[in-house]
C-alpha cells in the first residue's frame, strides 16, 4: 500500500468534521494514574499474557499454524476464534500507547507474519474447519465478523506502532470483499454485524472511499439475513431489538457512517433508538440485553434481575456506540450512561485478579455464579482487554472551542487544542470515591473547558478562583480558561442514595437500590450471613459510610434491614399475609466486586414495602 499518514492515534479518527461536536484524543495524551491505574496494569501484567498463553493451550494459535501449512494436526472448531486473536492484538496494541513495550512489539510483528501466512493469494482469510466455501454460510459462519476484527486489529496496530504489516493484510482481505460484494455481486451481509465500522475506520485511515461505500452497502441491505435480529436495514429498524451485541454493533456502525456523510436518515433512527435505550431498555448497572433466548435485548421494560443476560461483550458495544453519539452530539447523556456501565456492568465483568470473567452479568444471583478464566466462546475476555487498553481515549474530547472532560480520575494529559497549542491538564483526585477533583491547566492559549456534570450530582460546586458556580446536572458546564495557569476545583456530589425502578418494570416494582456516585451497590451474602436477600425489605435511611482496606480500599455502606427467613405458602390468603421480619444491619459493596471472594448469594433491588 502507499504510505499512509498517521492523522492520530485515537480509536476513532473521523474525516468529515462538519458533522461532529467534538474528536477523540490519542490514548497515549492521557497517563490515568489514579483508580483505572490498578485496572490498566492487571490487564497488561496479567490478563494479556494469560490470554495469550490460553489461546496456545486452547489451538486459536494452532488454527493459523495449521492453515498456514507450518505445521499438521486438528483445528479447533470453536465460535469465531479468528476474531479473540485480532481482538487480543489490538488490546496490545492500544496498550502500546500507554506503556511501550519491544517485547510485546516483536510478539506481535512474530503473529502478524502466521497471519500473512495463513491468509489465501485472493486475500481470504479465515482458519475455521466448518467453512468448506467462501461466504457460503454468512448467517452463521462469522466470516465478515472476523474481517471487521482483523480490520480494527490492523488500525490499531498501525496507530500505535506506525508499522503497515498488518493494516496491509486487513486491507488485503478488505479488497477481496469489496470485489465479492455489492450490488449485482454477493447481495448478502454477515449474521454478526461489525465489518460495518471496520470498514469505515479503514475509510478514515486510508481516504478510500470505496470501504465507506461499502460499508453503506452492508448497512442498506434489503434482506440482511442476520442472526437474532430482523432482516431489515438499520434505517427500518423503530426499536432496539435481537441480539444485543449485534444490535450495538450495528448502530455502532451506523453512526460511524452518519458522522462520515451527513445523511440525517441515519441520525434521526439512530435518536430514535437511543431514547428506546434510555427511556426502556437498560439496567441500572448499565448492562443490556434481558434474555437469555438470544442474548436479546427484551420487550419495554423487560428488565429480570435474577435471569438478566447483560452480556460482558453487549456492555463493551454500548459505551463504543455511547462515545459515538457523544462525538456526534457533545451532550453529557451519552456519558452519564457510558460512566455507569463502565463502573458497573463493564467493571464487573473481571474479577479483581484479572484473570477470570463473567460472560453474564445479572444483578442478582442464589450462588450458582462465578467468573471463569476460559470459555468455549471466548468472544468477552479479549474484548474486555481491548477496551481497557484504549480506556485512556476516552478522557478527553476536543471540539472547535476547547476541551470536554468526560471522565474522571487522578491523571495528567497533554492535549492540542485544534490550532495546535498545546494544554497540560492535571487532575488531581480520588474519584469515583470522592467528588473532589483539582484541576490545574497550562495552556498556550485561551480555551473552554467543558467539565461533564454527571446527572446524579445534586449538588455541584465549580471554583475558579474567587469565583464560584452551581452547575446544572447532566450537562457539560463550561469554564473559560486564559493563557498560562489555571486552577479549578469541582465538587461533585458523591454521597449513597437511594434509587427506584419505573412501575413498569416488574422485576424492581416497589424496590430500592442503592447507587454512591456512578457505582451500583450490592448486598452479597458472604458479608450478610443473616440476612435473607431475597425477603427483606429496605427503607430510606442515612447510610453509613466506612473506608476499608480490601480491594485496593473501597467506601462500604451500611444500614439497617428487615429480613424474614419464614417459610410461607406459595399463595397465601391477603387477610391472612403476615411476615415476620427481623431488624438487622447490612453491608453493601460495590456491585463490580462481587463474586471476588467466592460463590456467594447477591441482589442489588429490594422491596421496600410489600
Amino acid at each position: 500500500m502507499e504510505k499512509w499518514e498517521i492523522r492520530g492515534k485515537s480509536i476513532v479518527n473521523i474525516v468529515e468534521r462538519k458533522n461532529v461536536k467534538c474528536m477523540a484524543c490519542n490514548i497515549e495524551d492521557v497517563k490515568i494514574e489514579g483508580f483505572w491505574k490498578y485496572v490498566i496494569e492487571r490487564n497488561r501484567k496479567v490478563s494479556i499474557p494469560l490470554l495469550y498463553k490460553l489461546f496456545v493451550k486452547n489451538k486459536t494459535i494452532g488454527n493459523f499454524e495449521i492453515e498456514a501449512g507450518i505445521k499438521k494436526g486438528e483445528k479447533t472448531y470453536r465460535l469465531a476464534t479468528d476474531s479473540d486473536l485480532y481482538k487480543w492484538i489490538e488490546a496490545v496494541s492500544w496498550d502500546l500507547q500507554n506503556q511501550w513495550n519491544e517485547k510485546n512489539v516483536k510478539l506481535l510483528d512474530k503473529l502478524i507474519n502466521l497471519i500473512g501466512k495463513a491468509q489465501k493469494k485472493s486475500g481470504y482469510l479465515n482458519t475455521a474447519p466448518s467453512i468448506k466455501k467462501e461466504f457460503e454460510n454468512l448467517k452463521y459462519s462469522h466470516e465478515l465478523y472476523c474481517g471487521g476484527h482483523l480490520i480494527q486489529a490492523g488500525i490499531s496496530h498501525y496507530r500505535s506502532t506506525g508499522k503497515e504489516n498488518l493494516l496491509n493484510i486487513a486491507i488485503k482481505w478488505a479488497d477481496y470483499i469489496y470485489k465479492k460484494f455489492g450490488y449485482g455481486k454477493i447481495e448478502k451481509t454477515d449474521g454478526h454485524p461489525e465489518i460495518e465500522m471496520a470498514l469505515i475506520e479503514l475509510y478514515r485511515t486510508t481516504k478510500n472511499k470505496k470501504y465507506l461505500d461499502l460499508a453503506k452497502f452492508f448497512l442498506e441491505i434489503k434482506n440482511p439475513e442476520y442472526w437474532g435480529l430482523p432482516d431489515i436495514p438499520i434505517l427500518k429498524f423503530k426499536e432496539l431489538i435481537g441480539h444485543a451485541v449485534r444490535m450495538m454493533y450495528l448502530c455502532c456502525g451506523a453512526t460511524d457512517y452518519y458522522i462520515e456523510t451527513g445523511d440525517k436518515r441515519y441520525l434521526k433512527v439512530l435518536e430514535n433508538l437511543w431514547s428506546d435505550l434510555k427511556n426502556r431498555k437498560i439496567y441500572i448497572t448499565g448492562g443490556i440485553g434481558s434474555r437469555y433466548d438470544g442474548e436479546a435485548i427484551g420487550f419495554p421494560y423487560e428488565l429480570p434481575n435474577l435471569r438478566a443476560y447483560c452480556e460482558s461483550c453487549a456492555s463493551i458495544a454500548l459505551m463504543m456506540w455511547a462515545y459515538r453519539m457523544f462525538l456526534i452530539k457533545g451532550e453529557s447523556q451519552y456519558f452519564d450512561i457510558f460512566e455507569t456501565t463502565l463502573y458497573n456492568s463493564f467493571l464487573s465483568s473481571v474479577s479483581f485478579d484479572g484473570k477470570k470473567y463473567f460472560y453474564v452479568n445479572p444483578l442478582a444471583s442464589t450462588g450458582t455464579y462465578e467468573r471463569k478464566e476460559w470459555y468455549d466462546c471466548t468472544c468477552c475476555p479479549p474484548n474486555i482487554q481491548r477496551f481497557i487498553s484504549s480506556l485512556a481515549g476516552y478522557f478527553y474530547s476536543i471540539s472547535e472551542d476547547g476541551i470536554y472532560v468526560n471522565l474522571y480520575d487522578r491523571s495528567e494529559a497533554k492535549l492540542k487544542l485544534v490550532s495546535g497549542k498545546n494544554v497540560k491538564i492535571r487532575n488531581e483526585t480520588e474519584y469515583p470515591w470522592q467528588g473532589k477533583v483539582f484541576i490545574s491547566i497550562e495552556s498556550e492559549e485561551g480555551f473552554n473547558l467543558y467539565l461533564r456534570i454527571p446527572v446524579w450530582s445534586e449538588k455541584t460546586e465549580v471554583k475558579k478562583g474567587n469565583e464560584i458556580y452551581r452547575p446544572e446536572k447532566g450537562k457539560y458546564f463550561k469554564v473559560r480558561i486564559e493563557k498560562g495557569k489555571t486552577e479549578i476545583e469541582l465538587n461533585l456530589d458523591v454521597k449513597g442514595e437511594f434509587y427506584r425502578g419505573n412501575p413498569n418494570i416488574e422485576s424492581s416494582r416497589n424496590c430500592l437500590a442503592i447507587k454512591r456516585g456512578p457505582i451500583v451497590y450490592c448486598l452479597e451474602s458472604i458479608d450478610n450471613p443473616d440476612i435473607n436477600l431475597f425477603n427483606s425489605l429496605l427503607l430510606e435511611q442515612k447510610l453509613k459510610e466506612d473506608y476499608e482496606e480490601i480491594f485496593n480500599g473501597i467506601i462500604t455502606l451500611s444500614g439497617e434491614i428487615l429480613t424474614s427467613w419464614n417459610e410461607l405458602p406459595l399463595y397465601p390468603k391477603s387477610k391472612n399475609f403476615k411476615i415476620d421480619y427481623e431488624k438487622k444491619k447490612f453491608k453493601a459493596i460495590p456491585y463490580f466486586l462481587w463474586a471476588n471472594r467466592g460463590k456467594s448469594k447477591m441482589n442489588i433491588w429490594f422491596l421496600s414495602s410489600y
